[in-house]
C-alpha cells in the first residue's frame, strides 16, 4: 500500500470526474433525509441523470466564486459533498452562501459534514470576508442541530417556493473565518 493512500474518509476539492458520484449522493441523500419532510412526489422525481447533467455543467465551469468539496470513503467512493458560492451582494446581506451539504446516512456522525463545512469556510475566508448563510428545512431537526453545533446562529425564517412552500430556517456565521474556526472542532 502506498503511504499516500488514505485509509479512512477524506475531503478534497471536487473535479469534473466527480459529477456522477455527486449526483448519486445528491439524489440518495434527498431520498434518505427528507422522507416525511417533503412531499413524496418531490422525492420520487429526484433523478440521477438530471442531477448528473446539472453537476457536470457546474464542475466543468472554472470559477473563483464557487467551491465544491467531496467526502470520499476509499471503500465506498463519494459519500458526501458540499458547495458554496459568493452570494450576490445585497445591502447588509451575507457575502457567501452554502446551498448544498449532503452526506449519506451510512456516513453521518463521522465528522464528514463538519470537515466539508470547514473546507468551505477556509476557501471562502481566502476569498474575503462577509457573512455566510445556509438554509435548512425548518422541520429538519438533525440539520438544524448540526448547523447550530458548528456555530451557526438562527437568523431568519422563510418558505421554499419550489417545494410546496415548506418552512425554512436560515443560519448565519459572522464571516467565513468564523465558519472555518467553528467547524474545525471535534470530528
Amino acid at each position: 500500500m502506498n503511504t499516500q493512500t488514505p485509509i479512512g474518509p477524506f475531503i478534497r476539492p471536487a473535479i469534473p470526474d466527480d459529477a456522477e458520484g455527486i449526483a448519486r449522493v445528491h439524489v440518495r441523500s434527498w431520498q434518505e433525509a427528507y422522507v416525511g419532510l417533503l412531499p413524496q412526489p418531490v422525492l420520487d422525481r429526484q433523478s440521477v441523470p438530471a442531477r448528473l447533467r446539472w453537476w457536470s455543467g457546474v464542475l466543468q465551469q472554472v470559477r473563483d466564486d464557487r467551491w465544491t468539496f467531496v467526502a470520499i470513503d476509499p471503500a465506498a467512493g463519494i459519500v458526501g459533498f458540499a458547495g458554496g458560492d459568493r452570494a450576490r451582494r445585497r445591502m447588509f446581506g451575507p457575502g457567501y452562501s452554502v446551498p448544498v451539504l449532503y452526506v449519506l446516512q451510512s456516513h453521518v456522525r463521522r465528522g464528514l459534514g463538519r470537515k466539508l463545512m470547514h473546507a468551505l469556510g477556509q476557501a471562502m475566508a481566502r476569498d474575503g470576508s462577509g457573512e455566510v448563510e445556509v438554509w435548512s428545512l425548518a422541520s429538519n431537526a438533525p440539520a438544524r442541530a448540526f448547523y447550530a453545533g458548528i456555530g451557526g446562529k438562527l437568523a431568519a425564517a422563510s418558505t421554499d417556493r419550489d417545494h410546496n412552500r415548506v418552512p425554512l430556517a436560515g443560519y448565519r456565521w459572522r464571516n467565513a473565518a468564523e465558519l472555518a474556526e467553528k467547524s474545525a472542532g471535534r470530528t
